[in-house]
Parts: structure tokens; C-alpha cells; sequence
């Protein structure tokens, strides 16, 4: 990345190196204002966040004390399609001429590197809270391909025996130590291929990057499940995380489902509020009082409507923009 040096009001950028892991670590937990995540806020979770960035391509803002008040990064392509993936992270004061030339510079790294990949194109992934990166990425030509909402529910009027009485016939659900077990894992992964195929994006998961995503810190075995049958295997299945959100005495924790499925003959059964309803169990018996989960408002199955009926509350709004290489070239 071709670094700008900001030095307007004394706020400045420079690339992240190992030492800027727990101060980046210390802002993400103390800073009001921020979208929630699905990785602790410790130096080892953002080693790991930054590692698939291109070498020198993730900076970190100071502003005039010092003090870390924000991160990027560009990302190397992972997984089937040829996409780059954007980061930008900066706290609510960060002046919004850092915020436009950072942005700037991870478009030029990536219009770089595009040139040898072919169809490449740039993602990002940002919430409503980024507003000034958002103008900025619009400002080069960043389209909006999708909207998307996180919900929440809270979970203390949720009756615990109920929830672990709760099961359809023939149906055993299994804790993802029992599918380690069994040998069942993936089954499991070739049914989220399949079940994500028609969602938004590259979200269906080949073999490299399914177990990668089992060896992150942000994979939560504890709120992953998989629905079995004994004469069909594996018809559905829940992939978790642990979500924070706010800081402070504000900070909350939840149960937070990142993929969830049912194979496609297997549907209109209930099956779906069934996983649910096991991660809220799951939730419950660890002392997390709050479920979460994140969705495509355009999403064909129209899955949003059985959130909402389960109780599930929008509280967080994000967009994916989008920039192609052949946008950018000059």
C-alpha cells in the first residue's frame, strides 16, 4: 500500500506491525460507536484478522497523542472467486480527510494487485457507522451490492426445559463435538456449499476454506450444530460465532449464528426454528442471554420473515460495496 502520510492535526498512518496488536486490540474494546464483531478484542484474534492482508497493506491511525483511533486492510483473495476484501475501521472523531486518503491508498494497492488476477474485484463489507469511509468508497465508484441487518433476541423468557424438550421425529440433533465425532464434519461443509449457493457473494465453502474457518479463533464449536437423520445424514446444520457488541458496562456477548441450513427437500418442516431453537439452549446453559444473527434482506428464501416471527430484533444495519478492477483502471 502507497501510505499518505497524514499529518493534518497530527493524526498519521503507518503499517501494522506485530506491537500494534493489543493498542488496535485496546481500541476496538474501549471505543463507543463501533459496529459489534465476531472476534475478541485481544492482540492474538487481531493477528489473526490481519494475517490474509497483503504485506503492508494493513495501517493503522494515530491521532496527535499517539493513540490508536482506527485500522485498514486489504486482503488477499480466499475461496472461489477472485475478490479482494476491504477493511475500515476508524473511531466516530477520526477527521474525515484521514479516513478519504486511507481509503484512497487501499484502492490504488488494490487496483496493483488486480491487474494479475483476472475479474478481480474489491468488497467491502461496512457498517452504517463508517459513514465517512462509505463516502469515500462511493466517491471511487463503490456500487452497493447488497444491504444487510443484524438482529437480536434476548433470550431470559426462553423456558430452558422447553428448549431441550423441543425435536422433530426422526430427527437427532447433534453438538459439534458429536459431528467431530461421528465423523460428520464434512457433510456438514458440503451442505453449507450447497445451501449457499444462492446466497449473496462467496459464502459457500470449498474444502481449504472450510477448514480454515474451523481452525479460527472466531468459529464457535459451542453454538454449532447439525441436524441428522439416520437414513439421510446431515439435512441441516448451524455455524456459529460469539458476537460483541458496545463497550464498557455496555459490552454484550451473544450466541451469533453465521450460517445456518437445510438441505433443500428438507424444508417447510420446521427444521430451521429447530436449530434455533437448540442454539438458544446451548446459549442459556453457557450464561449467554442474547442470540444474534445477521441476513441478505433480498435473500430468495425470505429467511428474515422466520427471524422476526421467532422474536429476532434488526439493531444494526451494513452494506456491501463493490468496485470492480475494470472500474479503476486509468
Amino acid at each position: 500500500m502507497t501510505l499518505t502520510d497524514n499529518r493534518v492535526l497530527d493524526w498519521s498512518t503507518a503499517p501494522v506491525v506485530a506491537h500494534d496488536h493489543a493498542p488496535i486490540a485496546d481500541f476496538l474494546a474501549t471505543t463507543k460507536g463501533l459496529a459489534g464483531r465476531k472476534f475478541a478484542a485481544d492482540s492474538r484474534d487481531i493477528a489473526e484478522v490481519l494475517s490474509s492482508s497483503y504485506s503492508g497493506a494493513a495501517v493503522v491511525v494515530r491521532d496527535e497523542s499517539g493513540l490508536v483511533r482506527g485500522y485498514a486492510a486489504l486482503h488477499e483473495p480466499h475461496g472461489l472467486e477472485p475478490e479482494l476484501l476491504g477493511d475500515f475501521v476508524f473511531s466516530p472523531d477520526t477527521p474525515p480527510h484521514v479516513i478519504d486518503n486511507i481509503v484512497d491508498d487501499s484502492i490504488r494497492r488494490f487496483r496493483i494487485e488486480a491487474a494479475a488476477i483476472p475479474g478481480a474485484f474489491l468488497r467491502v463489507i461496512i457498517g452504517t457507522d463508517q459513514q465517512a469511509a462509505i463516502e469515500a468508497l462511493q466517491k471511487r465508484g463503490g456500487r452497493t451490492e447488497a444491504e444487510f441487518i443484524r438482529t437480536r433476541k434476548p433470550l431470559h423468557d426462553e423456558d430452558v426445559e422447553a428448549l431441550a424438550a423441543a425435536a422433530s421425529p426422526g430427527i437427532e440433533i447433534l453438538s459439534w463435538s458429536e459431528v467431530v465425532d461421528r465423523g460428520l464434519s464434512e457433510d456438514v461443509r458440503r451442505l453449507q456449499f450447497d445451501t449457499f449457493q444462492e446466497h449473496f457473494g462467496n459464502m459457500s465453502k470449498t474444502p481449504e476454506v472450510w477448514e480454515s474457518h474451523l481452525k479460527s479463533r472466531s468459529f464457535a464449536p459451542d453454538f454449532s450444530i447439525a441436524a441428522y437423520d439416520v437414513e439421510q445424514g446431515v439435512i441441516g446444520y448451524v455455524l456459529g460465532s460469539v458476537f460483541t457488541a458496545g463497550v464498557g458496562d455496555s459490552e454484550e456477548r451473544s450466541a451469533h449464528t453465521d450460517y445456518i441450513g437445510v438441505r433443500g427437500d428438507q424444508r417447510k418442516r420446521g427444521l430451521g426454528e429447530l436449530l434455533l431453537r437448540k442454539i438458544w439452549l446451548a446459549a442459556l446453559r453457557r450464561g449467554v442471554n442474547v442470540a444474534s444473527l445477521g441476513t441478505d434482506i433480498n435473500n430468495k428464501s425470505n429467511a428474515h420473515l422466520l427471524y422476526r416471527r421467532l422474536g429476532y430484533v434488526a439493531v444494526e444495519e451494513q452494506y456491501s460495496f463493490r468496485i470492480d478492477h475494470q472500474d479503476t483502471t486509468e
